[in-house]
């Protein structure tokens, strides 16, 4: 059974907490405090920590710190557990490594889809993990043997990274077909750029997971239907950093491609975008050539608050941004490349 570590100072809270997870089948673990917490790590095979900020002792945030600098619990999915409605609050916890938060009192709903996708993240991180394990226990045996063992966990990385994709297109309500079009476009484009057959299968790849942060923010600001408001824009903004912290804790090549895309899409080329405001060729190639692609394969798809865009309109906005929002260069290659980006979207339509 899953063993989930709640750490909070309140007793009530604690037992509210457990009692939840209980009957969602996991096996709740309780701590009074970060030095609590602590000490359980080491007793217990904690697989998901609830962490509250605000304790006695050692706080959240100094708990926090400890764990994601521990590389025996930094793979934990932690959650932060916090009545505070202040949003610097909560960023601080998400920069020092948490993955996602809950705030008290706990909507039922919530709190149970954030435990599973949290249970289902660790589960990746395990076979990962267990597949370099198996990979250490091959070195010694022969050169073909090792050989396929290589090929059989780049398989498994490229399924965790299909799965996860797959995570963020439910939690965002996405069309399923708009992030392998992301992908195939991105893959195009990148070749055109000059990169290498496995640089281009990369980008094939990793683009697809964009936006896999999402699953780090509270539906009520995900699905709203309608403008959000300039403190729920700056939540929503945070969803790059959570891709980031999710795909960056391996650096294998795909991860690499992965996290830096995720981290760095929403930048912008005159430097207006976020989370770093980098400009021109400080913002990575990959995520200069995605963010192209993603916002010209949205404005052309068809979403519940809008009809999809002419072609003519949407290479309209591209150009018109050429410069400011895009890299002209990125541009420039799509219009090049246009007959056979539409002949992928007529491919790959959402029918």
């Amino acid at each position: 059974m899953t063993q989930v570590l709640v750490v909070d100072d309140e007793v009530m809270n604690r037992k509210v907490a457990s009692k939840i997870l209980a009957k969602e089948g996991f096996e709740p673990i309780e701590a009074v405090d970060g030095l609590d917490a602590l000490e359980k790590l080491k007793i217990y095979d904690i697989e998901i920590i609830l962490m509250d900020l605000m304790m006695p002792n050692m706080d959240g945030y100094e708990a926090t710190k400890i764990i994601k600098q521990d590389e025996k619990f930094s793979s934990i999915p932690l959650i932060i557990l916090s009545a505070l409605s202040d949003k610097s609050a909560i960023l601080k916890g998400l920069e020092l490594g948490a993955n996602e938060y809950l705030t008290k009192p706990y909507d039922l709903t919530e709190f149970k889809l954030r435990i599973h996708n949290a249970n289902k993240l660790r589960s990746f991180y395990k076979m990962s993990k267990d597949n370099e394990i198996y990979l250490k226990e091959r070195v010694n045996e022969k050169t073909l043997e090792l050989q396929d063992a290589l090929l059989e966990v780049e398989k498994s990385e490229k399924d965790i990274i299909g799965i996860l994709a797959k995570v963020g297109e439910y939690r965002d309500n996405e069309t399923s077909m708009h992030t392998v079009r992301v992908g195939e476009i991105s893959a195009l484009l990148a070749k055109d750029f000059g990169m290498d057959a496995q640089e281009v299968e990369l980008v094939r790849l990793s683009a697809p997971m964009h936006d896999i942060g999402k699953i780090g923010i509270e539906d009520a600001i995900l699905l709203k239907n309608g403008k959000l408001t300039e403190e729920e824009f700056s939540v929503m903004k945070t969803h790059a950093e959570i891709g980031y912290n999710i795909l960056s804790l391996k650096q294998t090549p795909l991860l690499k491609f992965a996290s830096q895309i995720a981290y760095c899409h929403h930048e912008k080329y005159d430097g207006s975008g976020y989370p770093n405001g980098l400009v021109e060729e400080e913002i990575p190639l990959v995520a200069r050539i995605v963010a192209v692609v993603d916002v010209f394969d949205a404005l052309m798809s068809r979403r519940p608050y809008k009809e999809p865009f002419t072609l003519e309109t949407t290479m309209g906005i591209l150009q018109k941004d050429a410069g400011s929002h895009f890299d002209p260069s990125v541009v420039k290659k799509f219009i090049q490349n246009l007959d056979a980006i539409v002949e992928i979207r007529k491919n790959l339509d959402d029918s």
